[in-house]
């Protein structure tokens, strides 16, 4: 079990924010001491009135703060952002926490997710990154089991209002609890023990038959062939990758030493097909640094 730190927001997302953040409070610094500097042999009261009515200043450091962050293959579509249908509901952390024990909404990103728990309840997006869509990686949360150790369900996909294909969820790796002396672990999953942390699990698929074309709605809908018994819906990472990558001139495959590949995914579960191919990469990596590599292999570097 993945320990966590607070606040727990999506990775890539929780990245972003914090470089926004700590920009914003460089630019602030910034911006206290431009108005000074620009207006140097004017009585100090006029330096310091210019500050906070002078737009230039906080226009420049919305800018910055706009242009923060990695650039990425993927759009991000926030739950809230969405258009909640047949009852569903968004969620917010609406004030302070007033104890230590987390919540979903303080998890989320932005503190706001999509309630799902009847039939026919969904939240839509449209596509709005003028390319199709042909992966998406749901951010979500289902419901643990009574004992712990989490439960799967699926949660069905739909491309301009028509069924495309049923996304696989579970609740294996979340739902750790911190009640009983528990505080601040990650590896509880007794649920007896209360005061739950870690709701959010990602999981990622490729979109069944075409891609979602841009200007198209793509949403996702609990329907009764779906067993959980509610879907929280953080948010959607979109994008269209590209084709995989032939292997590169004189290198070595992991495959060619012995490493075998499991394309079929459980769920989160072990999977009792897959193979242990540790002594074959070990002997890939071997075959790679060796001073006399076989041929094909890369010399290595002195």
């Amino acid at each position: 079990m993945l320990a966590i730190p607070r606040p727990r927001r999506g990775i890539r997302r929780a990245g972003r924010r914090l470089a926004v953040a700590a920009v914003a409070a460089v630019g602030a610094m910034c911006v206290s001491v431009l108005p000074a500097v620009a207006t140097q042999g004017a009585p100090p009261s006029k330096a310091l009135r210019a500050g906070p009515t002078s737009p230039a200043p906080r226009q420049a450091q919305a800018a910055a703060s706009a242009a923060v962050g990695a650039t990425t293959p993927f759009s991000v579509y926030e739950a809230e952002a969405g258009t909640p249908g047949g009852g569903a509901a968004v969620r917010s952390l609406t004030s302070a926490p007033t104890t230590q024990y987390s919540s979903a909404a303080l998890e989320a990103s932005g503190h706001s997710y999509v309630h799902l728990d009847g039939t026919g309840q969904s939240v839509r997006w449209t596509n709005t990154t003028g390319q199709p869509i042909s992966f998406l990686n749901v951010r979500a949360s289902i419901p643990d089991s009574a004992s712990g150790g989490g439960v799967t369900g699926t949660l069905n996909l739909y491309v301009d209002g028509v069924f495309r294909q049923a996304l696989n969820l579970n609740s294996r790796q979340s739902w750790a609890y911190e009640g009983n002396g528990n505080y601040n672990t990650s590896d509880n999953q007794n649920p007896a023990d209360g005061d739950p942390r870690v709701f959010w699990d990602e999981s990622g698929t490729f979109v069944t038959g075409s891609p979602i074309p841009a200007g198209a709605t793509f949403s996702l809908r609990k329907d009764s062939d779906n067993s959980a018994s509610f879907y929280d819906v953080d948010s959607v990472d979109v994008e269209n990758p590209p084709a995989p990558l032939t292997q590169p001139a004189n290198s070595i495959s992991i495959t060619s030493c012995g490493a075998v590949a499991d394309d079929t995914p459980t769920n989160g579960a072990a999977d009792s097909r897959s193979v242990d191919s540790r002594a074959a990469i070990q002997n890939c990596i071997d075959q790679a640094s060796c001073n006399c590599p076989p041929a094909g292999a890369p010399a290595p570097r002195p």
